[in-house]
């Protein structure tokens, strides 16, 4: 199997093409100075109770937003300090949003401050499940010896990539973020007000660990994505520097953007998909085409719906999609139809290796998913 991971810029956005056999499978575009997942030390500017919110000043000139069910201090008042960690970008009109309900995560774990040890649902096998969740509370009891935070009741998150992985390495990394997510806690205490106590890694950084894990290899043209590696990644990086052809036309990277952010797709049946964005979700509409002549056959309906879901899935993934999806599938009479297209879809979804969840069918037949988000949607970024 070969596998590649482009990095190149593309209107001067520097984006990864991540190929399997000479077929792209991801697409992902890149904003360096994000701050998603910092955390600072905030000042509440605004409480407004009846939505049960507070807005928290973050830098000069950033008011983020947070939910006050996210909060679990002393009552708040305005000009109160808070220790906050930015958990969504601003979206088009709306504000970024911040949390007390720290967290940092690892390959193989995610720290957080809930007091729940958690294993993931895709590591199916129960005597797994319950040997991970052993190793974690060895690492926890082996932490708490040194402790700094007072009324902070750590949890832990094992990810899927768990499963196959070392246990003492799991440990280990399970013990050095408890330990960096204490610190953290401690240290806001006697920072001022705007300050930035931790700094998340870039995620360009993270997605490149990531493909060379997964034994991709690396290609780009980007002296400055070098240069922001640290020694670890910079040996498993290849320099592309042929000067007769660029990167983006010797794998078509510009033509691959504008087809994925084309509204309509096709399937091989016939039928097509529609994407359409709103500020509150993402709406899909399947249609028929020229993939059914003359009355409709549940039979054949159901088939096309099926294939739609799995390239709905597919696309989700290219273009990075989250938040509220609603698809509008092709109606099926039989209860027994519509079963089994949610049975396919769910299957489908579990693939994603960002949590992805089918939800139900509505009244008026439409499937809701909701899909976690981890960074800006594609069509967003490059606008």
């Amino acid at each position: 199997m070969n596998k590649k991971y482009i990095i190149t810029s593309i209107n001067n956005i520097i984006c990864g093409f991540s190929f399997i056999d000479g077929v792209v499978q991801e697409i992902r575009a890149y904003e360096l100075e994000s701050i998603l997942g910092n955390i600072y030390v905030g000042r509440v500017s605004n409480i407004i109770q009846n939505i049960n919110s507070a807005f928290v000043d973050i830098k000069k000139g950033l008011s983020c937003y947070m939910s006050m069910e996210d909060y679990t201090g002393k009552k708040l008042k305005i000009g109160d300090l808070v220790t906050v960690q930015l958990s969504k970008e601003a979206i088009k009109t709306k504000a970024p949003t911040v949390t007390t309900r720290l967290s940092l995560d690892g390959e193989y774990v995610v720290v957080t401050v809930d007091g729940k040890i958690g294993v993931s649902s895709k590591i199916k096998s129960e005597s797994k499940r319950i040997e991970l969740k052993d190793i974690i509370k060895t690492a926890i009891d082996e932490f708490k010896q040194n402790k700094k935070s007072e009324n902070v009741d750590f949890g832990i998150i094992v990810r899927t990539k768990s499963g196959d992985a070392n246990i003492n390495e799991i440990k280990e990394e399970t013990i050095n973020l408890l330990c960096k997510l204490d610190d953290i806690i401690n240290s806001s205490k006697y920072q001022t007000c705007y300050s930035c106590v931790y700094e998340k890694c870039p995620m360009i950084i993270k997605d490149i660990n990531s493909f060379i894990t997964d034994e991709y290899e690396i290609i780009t043209d980007l002296s400055e994505v070098i240069s922001i590696c640290d020694s670890n990644y910079i040996n498993k990086i290849t320099k592309y520097n042929a000067d007769n052809i660029s990167l983006d036309t010797l794998y078509g990277l510009k033509n691959i953007i504008n087809k994925t952010l084309n509204k309509r797709v096709y399937l091989k049946s016939g039928a097509y998909i529609i994407i359409d964005h709103t500020e509150a979700m993402t709406v899909i509409d399947v249609n028929s085409g020229k993939a059914i002549k003359g009355a409709s056959k549940e039979e054949k309906v159901l088939a096309i719906n099926i294939e739609a879901a799995k390239e709905i899935v597919n696309q989700l993934i290219l273009r990075d999609i989250s938040g509220i999806i609603i698809i509008d599938f092709i109606s099926m009479e039989k209860e027994i139809s519509q079963n089994q297209l949610l049975k396919e879809f769910k299957q489908f979804a579990e693939a994603d290796k960002t949590k992805t969840t089918v939800v139900d069918i509505t009244r008026l037949g439409l499937v809701e998913v909701t899909r976690k988000r981890i960074r800006k949607p594609l069509h967003e970024i490059m606008k």
